[in-house]
């Protein structure tokens, strides 16, 4: 078969760049090697962010429109960093290299410069927690190099800078390689990992891997051998990587202070079979408690829990959740809450010529975590910087939770519901469950496992259809 004919068969998730490969199939989803990409139910959806089949275009066909945009340099952006007309964005994750691509199809002049702390590679970042099982080095994980990135979009790449601070009044930003002015600035710093408060003389050996540049630390050292793994935290990032580290043949420990996996994210009867489904594959799970300390060990680490309980292992990692990064506009003086509030018809801040989008900003009381809110706020983002309007709007998340042992995908009520209604369990034939969060009789969130996430996509497209009915601020 010819490249060409290769291409053309397979098809590409616009969202987050996951291809789908009819040879390859996608078994975790039930579709067998040799399934077309037409005869995929329409309920199917992306496994790596979620989106539905519409969200997909032929490989070829992308190919082609990469191609047809021949890289472009635009007035007085060739070699030139920032400028007092650019558009200047801190951030080269999803969020910062989707805006400028957005930006891009809108307007091909003006300049625009792109500063990373990285080197801007472009890389899915959800595939993370599914890469230790593949056998994926950090490097396969690339799928544009931050050069060839900016190169393509005719915009400037500058890597490996750190922004110290932000002159609002002067239009500038401080940098350890010098200022740089802008016209119109974007933060996308997107997440920091909570930092626990532990004692110990190896706290400064626990490992977070948020980036490509920890997932390399981490692969180094699982290249090594079989390793005893303690996962600090059983919520969604967590509850992943213990899996995908016991397919690989390593030995998880679970530990979180909640009484469940998942924790507020899935019903307890769903946490329940997925907990027993990690028992069957060795994966131990130690409830209602934390992490105290860890030591050097002789072999590794001695952890000592809260409980009293000591655990023996060769990794310590943590994965306790996110917290948006203020850093940067908080001490410029923005308006920040969790994340940096921002207003949600053109996604700026409290500052006329400074804008935020991704896991660092706040819009209609929420951040956002996932790819698919983001990639509208990148759509409303550019096009306010492009001279139109496309408010971003709230829409309930479907999360796939990327354990392939139990089938898992929630669409979680809105915390505007807290309190108002209860999980409701409406459909069970073992492991194959449907619960909903119902609401004055009416659905607003739901939970699906085993064969029943066949139905997630026309749930969620229902739930959308009755938002208004709903009420939801």
């Amino acid at each position: 078969m010819s490249d060409a004919n290769t291409l053309a068969d397979r098809w590409i998730c616009k969202t987050c760049g996951w291809i789908y490969d009819p040879a390859k199939g996608d078994p975790d989803s039930g579709l067998a090697p040799g399934t077309e990409f037409e005869d995929i139910p329409d309920d199917w959806y992306c496994p790596l962010c979620g989106v539905d089949k519409t969200d997909f275009i032929r490989l070829s066909e992308y190919a082609a429109a990469q191609q047809a945009a021949a890289p472009v340099r635009p007035r007085r952006a060739r070699g030139k960093v920032g400028g007092d007309d650019a558009i200047v964005v801190i951030g080269s994750g999803y969020a910062g290299w989707t805006l400028v691509e957005q930006i891009r199809e809108q307007d091909r002049e003006r300049p625009v410069t792109l500063i990373t702390a990285d080197d801007g590679c472009y890389y899915p970042k959800p595939a993370l927690s599914m890469a230790i099982s593949q056998g994926r080095s950090a490097d396969s994980l690339v799928e544009v190099s931050g050069a060839a990135m900016a190169d393509k979009l005719g915009v400037t790449l500058q890597a490996n800078t750190r922004v110290l601070g932000i002159k609002a009044q002067r239009k500038k930003l401080m940098t350890g390689k010098g200022n740089i002015a802008y016209g119109d600035l974007v933060i996308a710093m997107g997440a920091r990992q909570i930092r626990l408060s532990l004692d110990g003389d190896a706290v400064d050996d626990v490992m977070r891997i948020n980036d490509l540049a920890s997932y390399r630390k981490l692969r180094e050292k699982l290249d090594e051998g079989q390793k005893r793994v303690l996962i600090i935290g059983g919520g969604l990032i967590g509850a992943e990587f213990a899996e995908d580290f016991a397919s690989a043949g390593h030995s998880p420990v679970v530990v979180d202070l909640g009484e469940q996996l998942l924790g507020r994210l899935a019903p307890q009867p769903l946490a329940a079979h997925l907990q027993d489904n990690f028992h069957s594959q060795g994966i131990r799970f130690h409830k209602g408690t934390s992490v105290s300390r860890v030591d050097h060990a002789e072999t590794g680490y001695q952890v000592t829990l809260l409980n009293g309980q000591a655990v023996e292992c060769d990794l310590v990692i943590s994965a306790v959740g996110l917290a948006p990064d203020i850093s940067l506009a908080k001490k410029a003086g923005l308006d920040v809450n969790r994340g940096i509030l921002v207003d949600q018809h053109n996604m700026q801040t409290s500052d006329p010529h400074i804008y935020a989008l991704g896991d660092c900003a706040e819009t209609l009381g929420r951040t956002y975590f996932y790819l698919e809110p983001i990639r509208r706020q990148a759509d409303c983002l550019s096009a306010a910087l492009c001279g139109g309007s496309s408010p971003f709007e709230f829409m309930p998340t479907l999360i796939r939770v990327k354990t392939r042992g139990l089938a898992l995908t929630i669409c979680p009520p809105d915390l505007v519901f807290a309190g108002q209604g209860a999980w409701h369990l409406a459909e069970q034939d073992g492991n194959n469950c449907r619960m909903e969060y119902r609401v004055n009789g009416k659905i607003a969130g739901f939970a699906l496992s085993g064969r029943c996430t066949s139905q997630a996509a026309a749930m969620h497209k229902t739930l959308i259809s009755d938002m208004p009915s709903l009420a939801v601020a």
